[in-house]
């Protein structure tokens, strides 16, 4: 039934956190917006405990004469609108450890009682505020705490693109158009549905940001303090850094880093912020088809988007957008490699100077062209899967953009479920340039998009056809212990694996792969290999995979981008500084795994001093070395981890290639060259508070290792480094060698890991 007396929905922001609270007539006068708030407030009372009746589509007059909100362009019709209480946060994990929220000073409804304030917030708080072009944003103050020095403003559920449904769905993002109303921005907003089941938490609607800063910045008037009508007149700007999830591509939330931690703990003001993009067949769906139509790497062109939003929006909240550093880890890392590239093509300034690469890079693992027999087979299950085959070529984007989200994601997880033993994952970034369309008879796009990916990474390495910006970029010791088969077992398994992830392995590579990384069951009691001792459970070839899968996945990659960085100086261009990192500090399987330096680096005191938890001192050490180079790298002008350090401190020295330009000579030319920091070295407190007895075969003793010191690549990294990009053109473009002479039209169709013939069979 149609409600008459529901408040105008704007159908162009998300239904789930995009409160409008009023429509100002004029922006000059705090308190008449105060008393609107109030005025709302009253209404609210009055509209029963429900609040507005969710199954609205009722569109009543706007509530200013001369304003007309704008309808969403490409929304497919109006639907429900949630009542106005914001709903409880999502169960705690490690994503979502903020504190919640103090109640605004103004006259607001009440939130839920899971949501209640600390008692330690003050009532003299001020508003957190924000005026934008798209609108004004009201957050909320975190009160300091033991988790937080400091009290942090956060504005959470920013939308930085129109939704991502209806007409949008597979389409590149959609800025926001202007708007005048006030926002309540004190939840988080839907996260980008992903390879996990669907959930409350999530919808299309998530195109959305997290923004952290000092509270000190905020005046009682709600604005900066010393600006006038909320402009940075006269005011510094703050660094900012932009936190890019991980998650294969398929899955990960911006929140799942602290950056509320990371700012707090920061003895320099800045800014932090973490978003959502698209992941899984919804963001990056590789295939002619795709190609042809101009919606490849969405997720990726999510991110530039976002990217530029702050360039734009960031001195609202007190940032600087000529000193943005990106981080990310993982698939946030490999996102920031391609950036690096693509940007120094794309003809226009970076909207941003500095990057942090944890764990990846643009050549880590593979990146194929969306013509890749791979991609082919993976599209094809997709529409399968999604219950759509044999639809022809021009009606499957109308379709798809048909289908309940839930189809979408159900099959896009059936697909991830089919390749995530082998890691030969779908829905990933793919080469966008003019060859894109290399293995098709059709070549021209018909929709032309920004290219994103103009070429294979490695080529444009080589050719230097990348930005010279600082960089800090690492990798743990085990990164292969989360994506290696725990049951491998015999050198037979040890091949098979390889030979599934690199179809074009053939028998003198795996050959040379079995002499670098010794059997340990050939020789079971030779006391010098390295792999022999393995966790309880696992198969014996479990440590000779990880190391194996760590140097082809990430650690070479990473070092790859380190050896170009540093060597791209060119006549009177110094290169830029570049330093590098090894996260040694162990926990599950007593190894230092993909991904477990994250709480560290935001110093997030829920997983470094649990409140109920095992005492961690030496992690604790740990965390403020390694938190604290990152954010001096994040104000430094020069992106110099060292700039105010404490007096005693460690110096990380800058990485000079060991490497000569041809990257595949590990020969080191003097001794001082491919030094790196080492942070948590011999450090076992996360694994020795957990163990059962599930690895090992009786708990060790907590050894706090030591907090950071300075190391030199050894000369099995450098070899196991050459052995690997001298194969990268394995994994990139088509997975075959000599692809610089087979540009242009061919059929590898005979090339996938299984044939497109038996996938179409099906259909």
């Amino acid at each position: 039934m149609v409600c008459s007396c529901c408040p105008p929905r704007l159908s162009r922001h998300s239904k789930q956190y995009r409160r409008a609270l009023f429509a100002p007539s004029s922006r000059s006068s705090w308190l008449s917006a105060v008393a609107v708030l109030v005025l709302v407030w009253i209404y609210l009372n009055h509209s029963g405990p429900n609040g507005w009746p969710p199954g609205s589509r009722h569109r009543p007059p706007p509530l200013h004469p001369h304003h007309h909100p704008h309808p969403h362009p490409h929304h497919g019709g109006y639907q429900p609108f949630p009542p106005f209480r914001p709903p409880p946060q999502p169960p705690a994990t490690d994503d979502t450890k903020e504190p919640p929220p103090p109640e605004p000073t103004m006259t607001l409804p009440k939130p839920a009682a899971d949501d209640a304030p600390s008692s330690s917030t003050s009532s003299a708080l001020p508003i957190p505020t924000a005026i934008l072009p798209q609108g004004i944003y009201v957050g909320a103050t975190l009160p300091a705490s033991n988790r937080f020095p400091k009290s942090i403003d956060a504005f959470r559920g920013i939308p930085y693109a129109e939704t991502t449904g209806g007409e949008n769905r597979f389409r590149p993002p959609v800025p926001l158009p202007p708007s005048n109303y006030t926002y309540l921005a004190t939840r988080f907003g839907p996260t980008c549905p992903r390879e996990a089941k669907t959930d409350k938490d999530s919808g299309e609607d998530c195109l959305n940001a997290n923004i952290y800063r000092p509270a000190a910045l905020v005046g009682n008037d709600g604005f900066l303090r010393g600006s006038e009508n909320g402009t940075t007149k006269g005011r510094p700007r703050l660094p900012v850094v932009v936190y890019v999830h991980g998650g294969a591509f398929n899955g990960g939330t911006g929140k799942e880093r602290n950056m509320a931690s990371f700012v707090a703990w920061a003895d320099a003001p800045m800014i932090g912020i973490n978003f959502n993009y698209r992941v899984g067949a919804l963001g990056f769906l590789p295939s002619a088809l795709t190609a042809r139509e101009g919606l490849l790497n969405l997720g990726l062109r999510d991110q530039q988007l976002m990217l530029e939003w702050v360039r734009d929006n960031i001195e609202a909240f007190g940032g600087d957008p000529d000193n943005v550093t990106i981080m990310g880890v993982s698939a946030g890392s490999h996102s920031i490699g391609h950036h690096i590239m693509s940007y120094a093509q794309a003809g226009k300034k970076a909207p941003f100077v500095k990057a942090i690469l944890e764990s990846g890079a643009t050549t880590a693992r593979a990146v194929f062209y969306p013509t890749h027999p791979r991609h082919l087979v993976q599209f094809e299950q997709f529409l399968l899967e999604a219950g759509i085959p044999g639809v022809a070529e021009r009606e499957v984007f109308a379709r798809l953009r048909e289908l309940p989200l839930d189809t979408i994601v159900k099959a896009s997880r059936a697909v991830w479920d089919m390749y995530v033993d082998t890691v030969t994952w779908p829905f990933q970034p793919v080469i966008d340039g003019p060859n894109a369309l290399a293995n098709s008879s059709r070549h021209a796009a018909s929709s032309p998009a920004p290219t994103v990916l103009p070429d294979l990474p490695i080529n444009l390495w080589r050719d230097a056809k990348h930005l010279r910006i600082p960089v800090l970029t690492g990798f743990n010791t085990n990164e292969g212990t989360s994506f290696v088969p725990t049951s491998a077992d015999t050198n037979e398994d040890f091949r098979e694996f390889f030979r599934a992830l690199i179809p074009h392995f053939n028998d003198a590579d795996l050959a040379a792969l079995e002499k670098l990384y010794p059997d340990p069951v050939k020789t079971p009691r030779d006391e010098d290999n390295p792999y022999r001792t393995v966790p309880k459970g696992v198969g014996r070839q479990f440590m000779r995979l990880d190391a194996a899968y760590s140097h082809y996945a990430y650690i070479c990659p990473v070092l790859q981008t380190a050896h170009f960085l540093s060597r791209s100086g060119d006549g009177d261009t110094k290169a830029p500084p570049v330093h590098v990192y090894r996260f040694a500090a162990t926990a599950a399987r007593g190894t230092a795994n993909h991904g477990d330096e994250g709480n560290v680096v935001s110093h997030d005191m829920d997983s470094l001093a649990p409140a109920d938890g095992p005492k961690m001192p030496g992690l604790l050490a740990v965390a403020d070395a390694m938190h604290g180079a990152w954010w001096r790298f994040v104000v430094s002008k020069t992106g110099d981890p060292n700039e105010g350090a404490p007096d005693g401190a460690t110096k990380w020295p800058a990485f000079v290639s060991p490497f000569s330009r041809d990257e595949t000579d590990p020969t080191t030319e003097t001794a001082d060259k491919g030094e790196i920091a080492v942070f948590g070295d011999g450090n076992n407190e996360r694994f020795a508070s957990s163990h059962h007895g599930s690895w090992f075969s009786r708990a060790p003793e907590k050894n706090p290792g030591v907090p950071v010191h300075a190391s030199a690549l050894s000369d099995f990294e450098r070899q196991a480094c050459a052995f690997w990009w001298a194969r990268i053109e394995l994994s990139e473009g088509f997975g075959v060698r000599g692809q610089d002479e087979r540009r242009g039209p061919r059929d590898h169709s005979e090339d996938a890991p299984g044939p497109v013939a038996a996938v179409r069979a099906k259909l």
